[in-house]
């Protein structure tokens, strides 16, 4: 009698908790939490897209404007770079000028290249002289080269320098002549040097012609600052590399001895020297009136930042800006290697452009590489549909959900079946059709160092 008692209970108890089980299984099915079917919970996972919130703390940060949210935007000034693209009258330059007074605020020098050469009331010039007024300002105008500071790129630095910005202001057909043209200039410099007279570019054009060059290696002979073996080698080379070198030397006459000539002095300042002073310069290039010119100095100006970003190296600044507007006007490979090395010097660059298109005619790898080495995007109205949909890829996706219904047809009526599907895609973080239609002074900024996204109305600093 007490075993069958036992049995009875031992049923009674594992029954009780096959029940509770069951109960607890169908609540779950029933619940809005359970597994793979939870519609909500899959939506809302995938479709997070929180607001914008405001970063701006301690650290020295640039103010950009106002989010839709209405909070304040900010880029880090110390930021891995920032590209800025927009098309004629989309805010660019406004955009840029939060830069020009962010860097005048906090009192670093700055280089700025204006690739354009405007000089209405919203130029880069007169925003600069707005916003500078506390600074010291050098302004290499290509405008105005009488009334232009004068420019020197060729001291506080080595012959291979030199040479390198030389070359670098002529286009070449053969790597034979190219080749030919440094050897020369770099026994050129090294010449001038032992005579003591300051390289410079008038010094330089005019002891480029072969005549001049073995006049100065026969005084050098003579007074015993080198040998006769070594003169005879300059004579040699003079005949040889010389020639070929002339060629180079009637463009630099050509610079010389146009109103272009009057911006070179030895006594001119370069991009070293004037941010070492802590001020600010600035150049305006005109590819209107010099469209064959003006690209060439472009080149010798991002050479001469390059010069100034190795000496910073050693004798570094809490800060600096570059600030490069149209830079496809005088994009070549310096400039890549420019925004690869500035950031060990504290160099923060601030690349902008009306069009990723105009970074296409310098090459597509060109345009890749500005990409890849920006961390910050801030992109305005883009017309063209394909540049768009690149900015468009470039500003990444995010997840969500797709959800299809199944339906039929019930007395003429679509009915639903209460069936379907949900599954998770990817979208634009910005559609195409976003950056095509975004009102002027508006922007979409991305942050890759923050991890931020946001619309943005740019603030007008001046």
């Amino acid at each position: 009698m007490w075993r069958i008692d036992t049995i009875s209970i031992f049923v009674i108890v594992v029954v009780t908790i096959l029940f509770i089980g069951l109960v607890k299984l169908i609540q779950k099915v029933r619940s809005p939490n359970h597994g793979i079917f939870d519609f909500k919970r899959d939506y809302d996972s995938a479709s997070d897209n929180p607001e914008f919130e405001e970063m701006a703390g301690e650290d020295e940060s640039t103010y950009l404007g106002k989010s839709n949210n209405n909070k304040n935007v900010w880029v880090k000034n110390n930021a891995r770079h920032v590209f800025i693209c927009g098309t004629t009258g989309s805010g660019k330059t406004i955009a840029l000028s939060n830069f020009i007074k962010s860097g005048s605020t906090y009192g670093y020098p700055m280089l700025l290249v204006d690739g354009k050469g405007d000089t209405d009331s919203g130029s880069v010039l007169e925003i600069t002289k707005k916003l500078c007024k506390n600074k010291k300002l050098y302004v290499i105008n290509l405008n105005d080269p009488e009334n232009s500071d004068k420019y020197n790129p060729f001291q506080n630095t080595n012959v291979d320098i030199i040479k390198d910005m030389l070359i670098n202001m002529t286009n070449w057909s053969e790597e034979h002549y190219k080749y030919n043209t440094e050897r020369y200039i770099a026994r050129l410099c090294h010449l001038l040097e032992l005579k003591k007279i300051d390289i410079a570019f008038d010094s330089l054009t005019e002891y480029l012609w072969t005549d001049a060059f073995v006049k100065l290696s026969l005084s050098l002979e003579k007074e015993k600052l080198i040998t006769k073996a070594e003169h005879l080698e300059n004579v040699e080379l003079s005949k040889t590399s010389g020639k070929i070198a002339e060629s180079a030397s009637a463009r630099f006459a050509t610079i010389r001895d146009s109103a272009l000539g009057q911006i070179f002095d030895a006594s001119g300042i370069d991009i070293y020297s004037a941010l070492k002073e802590n001020a600010v310069i600035l150049f305006v290039l005109n590819p209107l009136v010099y469209p064959e010119m003006s690209p060439l100095i472009g080149n010798l100006v991002v050479i001469d930042s390059k010069k100034a970003v190795s000496n910073f190296f050693s004798d570094k600044k809490s800060r600096i800006f570059y600030l490069l507007d149209e830079i496809s006007s005088y994009a070549n490979v310096s400039l890549l290697d420019l925004v690869n090395k500035s950031r060990s010097a504290n160099v923060t660059c601030v690349l902008a452009t009306q069009s990723i298109s105009d970074l296409d005619k310098v090459s597509s790898e060109f345009k890749e590489q500005i990409i890849e080495n920006c961390n910050n995007y801030i992109f305005l109205r883009q017309n063209s549909p394909v540049n768009a949909n690149y900015l468009a890829d470039v500003l990444g996706t995010r997840e969500t959900m797709q959800a299809t219904y199944q339906i039929r047809e019930e007395a003429g009526e679509a009915k639903s079946t209460e069936l379907g599907s949900l599954r998770k895609v990817h979208e634009y973080l910005y559609h195409p059709n976003e950056i095509k239609t975004l009102k002027i002074g508006n922007a979409i900024y991305l942050s890759r160092d923050e991890m931020v996204h946001t619309k943005v109305k740019i603030f007008k600093s001046f």
